[in-house]
């Protein structure tokens, strides 16, 4: 079963990207990887859809 986890910038906290593992990818220096919920993953697509571009981990986990 794969699971969906964003990938943030450390600097900003800014989501990079979004990718689906079976276990949590480990994290680095300049990424940490965080498990993305359903509602967050909603919260992603319509930020995205309304035009932002940088996108924080804070405002999809609010």
């Amino acid at each position: 079963m794969f699971f969906p986890y964003f990938v943030v910038a450390r600097s900003s906290g800014n989501i990079i990207r979004i990718i689906q593992r079976s276990s949590p990818p480990g994290d680095s220096d300049t990424v940490m990887n965080v498990h993305a919920s359903t509602m967050s993953l909603h919260r992603y697509q319509s930020l995205f859809d309304a035009g932002h571009d940088l996108i924080s981990l804070k405002s999809v986990l609010q």
